[in-house]
């Protein structure tokens, strides 16, 4: 992995977030032992160690382990290809057999193709927490810690502390989202240097907790930066409250008798995110399709926080098998199969495909998304000879650039916020504006509205659920949508649905590796998958 070059001179001071047993569960060494005592004496300290915590979220998310790959294959219409070596791991999780993907032994590589992936993508790394507990003790550390530059600095304005805590509560709540959504229940604290063996709490309680801790600080973000390098990458209020709206529609599937007050909740803060931050403040926009690929190349007007991938400042991806872009393009686009290199490893189920993208309705994603340099498109082929081109810069041609392949893995976006909060308005018989939400995403795509067209038997929460399916692919949405909304047990949305009694018993989590057991007389794994 190479990391942010901007990042790169802090290695040797901020090389500390490990994590210890016996009395020192889920806590890390204090700063001031390895540091020593002069750390936070002014801005900079205060953003290098912020900065940090934006490293280990994308080396702990995005980079050393396929966390984000698991929203779009899991018990996904994916189908492996004719691609060698063999990449039997997408039919096996996208059949959902969680406890095949991470107990396959992992030979010596180079010593059998049926099982390289095991050393190429890892999936049974995502069993543990602790990369993503790294990010929590880190923003709590900065939370706690930034006062002391204003201490120190009188330059350094309350405002300013009130921005920095505002960024580690938001890091913090978004790493408690990552991890509910895999593993429910989870251990939860806020204190910098936690000394107790905890329990897990209830992922409901956690989803609580985290939107209370956001709606403190949501508005010392700024809605944007002067500095475009920040764009996205960095908290703005506008990413601040995408999660909360996530955080809501999460909640609304699992605290059912409250789902009146979570979806009115999404309402409102789409409001304020959209009126606020994209009307009045011009901080944000629904890019024009013709201009979406802007998007995916990262730190555009749409994005709302995402995980930096762009060689002009020194980023880039480790083994490309974890991220998705790798899977649906082939050569002579991007070359990762050196014996099949005119075969993309991964395609979907052609009958999947016809239900988002009806045979014959016009939408301008099908030109900017899966046709070629030639005119064509096989998204309806089922084969290695699908392709996918939402996260390549096709106007940079083939070759297989590290500029054309310079996307970001986005974790929300407007269009995004926006479909949620058409889902929130449907669920409370608001139509007339959920359709109005609907159509904002469908006439930037250039496609039929409803319900003129693609109505799904006019049905308005099946339209705009195959809406985000469409729009959302390759962003890490599909499978949490699925078991949010309780799809993920009924055929007519999932082709590998999981049973009710599944679902109720946890088979929707990750397994969680064993090691969190150590010396922690409170832990419990989860029990579907011992």
């Amino acid at each position: 992995m190479i990391i942010n070059k901007i990042t790169k001179y802090t290695i040797g001071v901020l090389v500390l977030f490990s994590l210890f047993g016996c009395k020192k569960f889920l806590n890390v060494e204090p700063i001031d032992s390895l540091s020593g005592n002069n750390f936070w004496r002014n801005k900079d300290d205060a953003e290098t160690f912020t900065r940090e915590v934006y490293r280990l979220f994308r080396s702990g998310v995005g980079i050393d382990r396929p966390v984000l790959l698991i929203g779009d294959f899991r018990n996904a219409p994916v189908l492996k290809t004719a691609t060698f070596p063999n990449r039997n791991d997408i039919s096996i999780i996208g059949r959902g057999d969680i406890r095949t993907l991470v107990n396959t032994v992992r030979p010596t590589p180079g010593t059998d193709a049926e099982r390289f992936w095991t050393y190429n993508v890892e999936w049974d790394k995502v069993s543990d927490w602790t990369p993503i507990y790294k990010v929590i003790q880190s923003a709590n550390i900065l939370y706690d810690l930034v006062p002391k530059v204003a201490e120190n600095d009188p330059s350094f304005s309350a405002n300013e502390v009130k921005k920095y805590q505002a960024e580690a509560v938001f890091m913090r709540s978004m790493s408690y989202f990552i991890l509910i959504r895999l593993f429910s229940d989870v251990p939860y604290y806020t204190n910098s240097y936690n000394q107790d063996a905890l329990p897990r709490t209830s992922h409901v309680e956690v989803a609580k907790k985290c939107l209370a801790d956001l709606a403190e600080v949501k508005d010392d973000l700024p809605w944007t930066y002067s500095d475009p390098a920040n764009r996205g990458v960095r908290a703005m209020r506008g990413s601040a409250l995408a999660l909360m709206m996530h955080l809501n529609m999460w909640l609304a599937g699992f605290d059912k008798d409250n789902a009146t007050s979570y979806y009115t909740a999404t309402d409102v803060l789409g409001d304020e995110l959209y009126q606020e931050g994209a009307v009045a403040a011009n901080a944000y926009e629904l890019l024009p399709i013709e201009r979406v690929a802007e998007v995916f190349n990262g730190r555009s007007r749409e994005g709302l926080f995402e995980i930096p991938n762009n060689v002009n400042y020194g980023e880039s991806y480790g083994n490309l098998r974890k991220t998705y872009f790798a899977h649906v393009l082939h050569a002579p686009y991007f070359l990762l199969n050196s014996t099949t290199t005119n075969l993309s490893e991964l395609t979907y189920d052609p009958n999947y495909m016809k239900t988002i993208y009806p045979d014959g309705q016009e939408d301008g994603r099908i030109k900017s998304w899966f046709t070629d340099l030639k005119g064509e498109n096989f998204m309806y082929s089922g084969t290695g000879a699908f392709t996918f081109f939402k996260f390549f810069n096709l106007a940079l041609g083939s070759g297989n650039t590290a500029q054309s392949l310079g996307n970001y893995q986005i974790i929300f976006r407007l269009a995004d916020a926006v479909l949620l909060q058409a889902e929130a308005n449907a669920n409370l018989g608001k139509d007339g504006k959920a359709t109005e939400l609907l159509n904002l995403i469908r006439g930037r795509a250039k496609a039929g509205l409803y319900p003129a067209s693609n109505n799904y038997e006019n049905n308005l929460s099946d339209a705009i659920y195959w809406e985000r399916c469409k729009e959302l692919m390759g962003e890490g949405h599909y499978y949490y949508d699925l078991v949010r909304t309780g799809k993920i047990y009924d055929p007519l949305y999932s082709s590998r649905a999981m049973s009710y009694a599944g679902f109720v018993a946890g088979g929707w989590t990750w397994p969680i590796n064993p090691k969190a057991m150590n010396n922690n007389p409170y832990m419990t794994l989860n029990d579907y998958w011992k």
